[in-house]
Formats: C-alpha cells, sequence, structure tokens
C-alpha cells in the first residue's frame, strides 16, 4: 500500500503544479495497483475505503483526458505551411522551433508509425530538439500504433530519465492522426507526422545530422493555439 500511496502522492503533486500528462499517467498506475489489491483483500471495510480511494483517482484521470480532448481541438490558426516535394529546408527547429519555450513543462505526441530504424532516428532528433529548447521540459506522452523494437524505446527512456524527463508509451492501434501537443497550448499537425524527410543523399552527404539539407515529401503542417493549456 506505501508504494501506492507514493504513486498517488506523486499523481496529486504533478497535477497541483499543472503537469497533467504525468499526473494523468500516475493516477492509472495507482489506480491499477489499487484495482489489485482490492481483489485481493478479504476484509470489505477495508475494500470499501479503497474503493471510495479509487472513485476520486478515478473522476480525476477521466477529466484529465477530457483536459487533452479539448487541447487538440482547433483554436487560433498560428501557421499553414506547405511543403513541396523535394524541397529542403524544413528541419523540425524550422518549422516549429520558435513554438519549443521554455515555459514547456509537457509534450503530447500521438505518432503512429514507429516500426522502422530510421523512424526511431526521426523521433530522437525531435526529442533532442525538445530537450535543447525546453529546459524545463519534465515529460512526454507518446501514443503509437504498435510497440515494435521495444528495446529501442527502452534506451531512449532511460536516456530521457537521466535527463530529467519522463516517457511515457502507450498503444492505440486504431491512432491516424498525428498532432504534437505543447504544455502552452501550441498544436503541431503534420500529414506525414515525424517521417517526412528523404533519406540523406550518402553516408557522408549533407543532411545526415542537419535536417535542412534533407529533400522532404510532400506534406502540410498546421500550427495552431488552442483555447485551453494543459493545465487549464
Amino acid at each position: 500500500m506505501d508504494d501506492i500511496a507514493k504513486i498517488l502522492s506523486k499523481a496529486l503533486e504533478c497535477d497541483a503544479s499543472d503537469r497533467i500528462l504525468e499526473a494523468g499517467t500516475l493516477y492509472d498506475k495507482g489506480l491499477h495497483h489499487l484495482k489489485q489489491l482490492i481483489a485481493a483483500t478479504k476484509n470489505t471495510r477495508i475494500a470499501k475505503k479503497y474503493l471510495e480511494h479509487m472513485s476520486q483517482y478515478k473522476e480525476r484521470s477521466k477529466n484529465i483526458q477530457l483536459s487533452i480532448k479539448k487541447l487538440l481541438e482547433e483554436g487560433t490558426v498560428l501557421q499553414n505551411i506547405s511543403i513541396s516535394q523535394n524541397s529542403m529546408g524544413h528541419s523540425y527547429e524550422s518549422l516549429f522551433g520558435q513554438y519549443l519555450k521554455s515555459d514547456i513543462e509537457e509534450i503530447y505526441l500521438e505518432e503512429p508509425y514507429l516500426h522502422r530504424f530510421y523512424q526511431y532516428e526521426n523521433l530522437i532528433v525531435f526529442f533532442e530538439l525538445a530537450a535543447r529548447k525546453c529546459p524545463n521540459l519534465r515529460f512526454i506522452k507518446l501514443i503509437t500504433k504498435r510497440m515494435e523494437n521495444a528495446n529501442i524505446l527502452n534506451d531512449i527512456r532511460n536516456d530521457l530519465r537521466s535527463r530529467h524527463i519522463g516517457l511515457h508509451t502507450s498503444i492505440d492501434e486504431f491512432l491516424h492522426d498525428r498532432k504534437i501537443a505543447l504544455s502552452n497550448g501550441v498544436i503541431i499537425k503534420i500529414g506525414r507526422g515525424l517521417h517526412f524527410f528523404k533519406a540523406a543523399r550518402g553516408e557522408y552527404a549533407l543532411g545526415q545530422f542537419d535536417y535542412d539539407y534533407r529533400e522532404c515529401l510532400k506534406t502540410d503542417v498546421d500550427i495552431w493555439t488552442s483555447a485551453k493549456t494543459m493545465g487549464g
């Protein structure tokens, strides 16, 4: 029970600090353990007490999910960018680096396709940019379609943890949309998600590390600011 109390106490702490992605993840984890505890408890009085706690935390978890849903609704358009086939100069930093600021503590990322090695490379490039531009970043929630190459995700998670950034991944097999939601209310929607770059022209060609030198696939980028922030 002490471990559950620590998880839920941390959830309340994150909730009070408007870090609702991390709070929601911790509420769900605590609720899962509480459910298991109730199932194993024969004392009905104690079980009833646990159920009362569950109801409280379940309601807050539900409200967090509603807040995230409202955040993702379109608001005031900031930019509409059309990327032409084979064009260059469209690195993540060039496209939306200006919106990654020190006030961002959490990032919500919907990226359905993380199957191939280059897709994980793109994910790391995005995380590098976010970590550099958002010094107060503390939590990233990643939603994807299938959890392949779990060892790569674990390596990424461990490295982020060493930099005081938590990464939580979850599966939605019906996921289609690609979105990046920043805790300051800025939403970035890229038609192809993170994967609109062609490979560099050669092993020692420009574009291996600076994606502004990479040719792109045709796609559109929409950036808007929501009426809500993650904690608002």
